[in-house]
């Protein structure tokens, strides 16, 4: 499994909010909070659900019906009102528009939503959970089983507003994270894993049920089950499989290890809270946001890479983009990549590994990647989210960040990363806004130019194709830095 192509599945698969009635970028209806309330049946496989939905009209206009999906073989067996009053609502399974294979529960819930304002409504659902797999979205194996189960937004298992189309998830949240606190009743010899505040765990006739609440507003709520251990360790929480408790001490070393080299290149995370890292199954992708690491299987073995580490902790330190006018290009998993190898490169020395020669190797990649995708040629990375190419992302975005470092330094690559952290953590930023940075941070060198050909056109895959080297690149924009 190649983990760098893994996690850009997950906004390739979470399609968003759209009707023909707005437009693409003003859906009025978004969720402002959710209580979760699931239990489980292990011996048939399935889990019920009811789902409390805090729903905000953000628009001046009335709006007429709100559009749900779940996982496709999820079945809502009724819609109420805050006062208990049943609404009326009507269900099937169809298809995405645009992604034919992509198979969902669409509920439509008629429900008048005036302008401005919040209404409450609770989905009581149940069902089965088989995963995506035959879609070609490999990691979404999620499923209902004693050993392993795991509830998230990759495969609906809980209520989301949309329609079954693709369009500007990415976006949609972004602007609109969520509160949540969740109930979980398992069997008492099971433990429930989330990124929360773990405010009880009630425990009666075999049955215990954990509740956690967010620690702040996300886009994402995961849960995980499983016979876990915890070990804690300088205020990060490691969730395990008990036969990997080795691996989960080396994790927990290197976590340690990590967080403090990236603070030492971009200073100290913005938020206070605690960072949970959840164990799970082989083959189910790595994910990551400010409270939660998701982890798979073969990060915690003995010859296990801590790749997987270095990139979603690095995660910490991003800005979220919003773009001024269509979708992120999310070069952001570009230098997660690229900081990936960087981070082996210090705190491994001894694998002897050279971030250049992985660097050189990418662009072989690359070239490959234009023969088989000559779209690749045309459009520029600031455009990949519009043309539906953050797939690649993580790779041109990788080489880019790594001419970048060897051309201007490692102490003014690292400077600028870190003032656009400290400076746009609490707004977000445009790419437009990251790029002026690093032009107005280093004025003496020619990075507008090389911005024009790596971020905003596309004259970078001229040296893809002429097989050029990573130290060939970086001695021509040094050479056209001097030329100034």
């Amino acid at each position: 499994m190649n983990y760098i192509w893994i996690r850009n599945t997950i906004v390739t698969i979470l399609l968003c909010l759209t009707t023909n009635s707005f437009a693409q970028d003003s859906f009025p209806l978004y969720t402002s909070f959710y209580n979760l309330d699931l239990s489980f049946d292990f011996n048939q496989d399935m889990m019920k659900g009811i789902c409390k939905m805090k729903i905000v009209n953000q628009s001046s206009k009335t709006v007429n019906q709100l559009p749900i999906i779940l996982y496709r073989l999820m079945k809502v067996k009724s819609v109420k009102n805050a006062n208990g009053v049943d609404l009326h609502f009507s269900q099937k399974v169809d298809q995405f528009t645009d992604f034919p294979e992509l198979q969902v529960n669409t509920l439509l819930i008629k429900e008048k939503f005036l302008p401005h304002q919040t209404r409450n409504i609770v989905i009581t659902y149940d069902g089965y959970l088989l995963g995506y797999q035959e879609t070609g979205t490999n990691y979404i194996r999620d499923k209902i089983s004693s050993e392993f189960t795991i509830i998230r937004n990759d495969a609906f298992t809980y209520p989301i507003i949309a329609k079954p189309q693709t369009s500007f998830l990415r976006k949609n949240i972004a602007l609109h994270n969520f509160d949540y606190k969740i109930r979980v009743s398992v069997p008492d010899s099971l433990v429930v894993a989330n990124g929360g505040i773990l405010k009880s765990i009630v425990r009666e006739k075999g049955i215990s049920v954990f509740e956690y609440t967010s620690k702040k507003p996300n886009w994402r709520i995961d849960i995980a089950i499983s016979a876990y251990k915890k070990l804690n360790n300088e205020g990060f929480g490691i969730f395990y499989f008990e036969k990997d408790s080795t691996y989960a001490s080396n994790i927990s070393k290197i976590e340690i290890k990590t967080i403090k080299l990236y603070k030492e290149w971009w200073g100290e995370l913005k938020s206070n809270n605690t960072l949970s890292i959840i164990e799970t199954e082989k083959e189910t992708g790595g994910q990551a946001d400010e409270m939660t690491i998701l982890l798979p299987q073969e990060a915690f073995t003995e010859n296990g890479s801590y790749m997987n580490l270095y990139h979603e902790l690095s995660h910490l330190w991003n800005v979220r983009i919003n773009e001024n006018k269509g979708l992120s290009p999310r070069w952001e998993e570009g230098l997660a990549t690229f900081c990936q190898y960087i981070a082996e490169e210090k705190l491994n020395s001894e694998k002897e590994l050279s971030t250049k020669r992985i660097t050189d190797q990418y662009i072989k990649r690359l070239k490959t990647d234009f023969e088989r995708n000559p779209n690749l040629l045309r459009v520029p990375i600031i455009d990949f989210g519009n043309e539906n190419l953050t797939n690649y992302s993580y790779t041109q975005g990788m080489l880019m960040f790594s001419v970048l470092y060897y051309w201007v330094g490692e102490s003014n690559f690292n400077q600028v990363i870190k003032n656009f952290y400290q400076h746009y953590y609490s707004t977000g930023a445009s790419t437009s806004d990251f790029t002026k940075l690093w032009e107005k941070s280093i004025p003496n060198e020619n990075l507008n130019q090389f911005f024009d050909d790596w971020m905003y056109g596309t004259k970078y895959t001229e040296f893809i194709t002429k097989d050029m080297s990573v130290d060939y690149i970086i001695a021509h924009y040094k050479q056209l830095g001097q030329s100034r």
